[in-house]
């Protein structure tokens, strides 16, 4: 099948590829390509797709990787498009571009066979803090062969159609899909708090918010809560044998010219440097104590970086 989801940054893949019963590979786009780290995106399964912007002389590239990307839809496996013209930290939808359904409809046509577009929608409880509720919510396929005979007689007005039809399905896999006036007040109601309820009672509460019923209001959900800078401060101090990484990883962030990727940067930090800096701390424990010495050193960094949260 051809999944095709909303994106906010990179860890969006990993968390669908993650849940998958399938093997998958992930478009994106090729400017995350072409340094040393090729071999380590290319071991995740991610494909690039060139774009305008990379150059009209790239644009050709595409047409192999399309072709080698049927086939692998042909032997059942699945593959991953984000459908959104831009990435973001909100939780709306924003416009869909013509990609998916452009290639979801070449690709019926080419190998006459089902192609299945299946909306995904990735909820966050807090977009950059590690530790919070997320949400994966896959929504309804679509048979691309239900557009078979449209595609025939008008090319382009079918793939506005499809395009139409995958942002209504996919609306429906996201707490907050669209912006009304008050969109900041309703997602002060996406915190902590809230995580207990399961998708369908969350959403249905948001879209609730501020509604009457007679004397009694239609949503129950809890407020963020005042900001509490001295528990920010806090965490801060309970977090000093973290210290290094921490601090490089925010020097890393300051480079970071695109917001919407700095939570996958504190993603990597947390997977890849965290627990070598851990094993690091053990030893050097071990090294001037003992190794029970170390070990607690290393198990107390662990459990800071958990009060942090």
């Amino acid at each position: 099948g051809l999944l095709a989801g909303a994106v906010t940054d990179r860890r969006d893949a990993l968390l669908v590829g993650a849940f998958a019963p399938t093997d998958m590979h992930y478009l994106s786009r090729a400017s995350a390509f072409g340094t040393r780290w090729d071999w380590f995106l290319e071991a995740l399964k991610m494909v690039p797709i060139y774009r305008r912007r990379d150059g009209f002389e790239t644009l050709s590239r595409n047409r192999a990787i399309f072709r080698r990307q049927r086939e692998k839809l042909r032997e059942g496996n699945a593959l991953l498009m984000f459908s959104e013209t831009e990435h973001a930290l909100t939780y709306h939808l924003r416009p869909l571009s013509r990609g998916s359904a452009r290639f979801a409809l070449e690709t019926r046509a080419a190998i006459d066979d089902e192609v299945l577009l299946v909306p995904v929608g990735i909820n966050y409880y807090h977009l950059q803090r590690p530790g919070f509720k997320v949400s994966v919510i896959v929504g309804e396929p679509i048979p691309v062969s239900a557009y078979d005979e449209q595609y025939a007689e008008d090319t382009a007005r079918c793939i506005n159609a499809l395009r139409s039809d995958l942002a209504s399905r996919m609306k429906e896999c996201l707490l907050l899909p669209n912006k009304p006036a008050d969109y900041r007040q309703r997602l002060d109601f996406i915190n902590r708090k809230n995580e207990h309820l399961p998708f369908p009672d969350m959403k249905r509460a948001l879209e609730n918010v501020g509604v009457e019923k007679g004397a009694e209001s239609l949503t129950r959900l809890a407020p963020k809560g005042p900001y509490r800078p001295g528990l920010d401060r806090l965490s801060r101090w309970i977090d000093a044998l973290n210290a290094p990484p921490v601090w490089g990883m925010q020097r890393m962030m300051s480079w970071v010219q695109d917001s919407a990727f700095a939570a996958s940067l504190k993603f990597a930090t947390g997977m890849l440097v965290l627990p070598v800096w851990w094993m690091l701390l053990a030893g050097l424990g071990w090294a001037a104590h003992s190794l029970t010495a170390g070990l607690i050193l290393a198990v107390t960094a662990m459990g800071t970086v958990m009060l942090r949260r």
